[in-house]
């Protein structure tokens, strides 16, 4: 409850402070006004932040895994912009030690935010984001299910819903030219996984994935 009114809080912040950057902000005559659109790739780590990887199974844990995306963006002369942000990332599932899987889930996300420019035409830049969308996934079996599935010669089918995601972000970017930027982020992203487990006599077993997790990105972005 603690993480998830922190989580909140945090989100809130960061909106009131998009907001208020949209409102106060005027079109200044930058070097590199005139870009508005751009597209963006990244590539980095994803680590939970949930003490329990499956609700109500304390022993669970998920391991740190990677996460990689891309985007697109176009930004108002204000700073106010708007993102298309496609996502995969993965972390492997473990009890006590035992490796039953890996979750691999791709959110798809519509994201606001603030966007600087350099005051030059290269430079040092930042960037703030929050924004939401749907998350379709599924769950590579580990050694443990594979063990249950040989020794009681049936085939274990898991299927996971599609789930709501929020996050929330913030970053640096360095402008090499007008045109090319190298992107440094933090994200915090959001949610629950609901899983159904279903072997071949017919007994099913839900489970909540909680897959919040917080991302450490590097990208590169290219501006139009």
């Amino acid at each position: 409850m603690k993480l998830n009114l922190a989580k909140q809080s945090i989100g809130i912040t960061i909106l009131y402070a998009v907001i208020l950057a949209f409102i106060f902000s005027t079109p200044v005559a930058l070097a590199g006004d005139n870009v508005s659109f751009s597209v963006g790739a990244f590539g980095g780590f994803a680590t939970s932040m949930t003490g329990e990887a499956v609700d109500g199974y304390q022993d669970t844990e998920w391991e740190t895994g990677g996460a990689f995306g891309g985007s697109i963006m176009y930004r108002m002369a204000n700073g106010l912009m708007f993102e298309l942000l496609i996502e995969q990332f993965e972390m492997g599932l473990e009890e006590n030690g035992d490796d039953f899987g890996t979750l691999k889930a791709t959110p798809i996300l519509l994201m606001v935010g603030y966007q600087s420019l350099p005051k030059q035409i290269t430079g040092f830049a930042f960037h703030a984001t929050i924004g939401g969308g749907m998350a379709s996934s599924d769950f590579e079996k580990g050694d443990v299910v594979k063990d249950l599935e040989n020794t009681s010669g049936g085939n274990i089918d898991i299927s996971n819903d599609s789930a709501f995601m929020f996050e929330l972000g913030a970053g640096m970017d360095y402008f090499f030219t007008k045109n090319i930027a190298l992107t440094l982020d933090g994200r915090f992203l959001s949610g629950s996984i609901d899983s159904k487990w279903k072997n071949n006599n017919g007994n099913t077993e839900d489970f909540t994935l909680q897959a919040s997790n917080f991302q450490g990105l590097v990208g590169v972005r290219f501006w139009f």
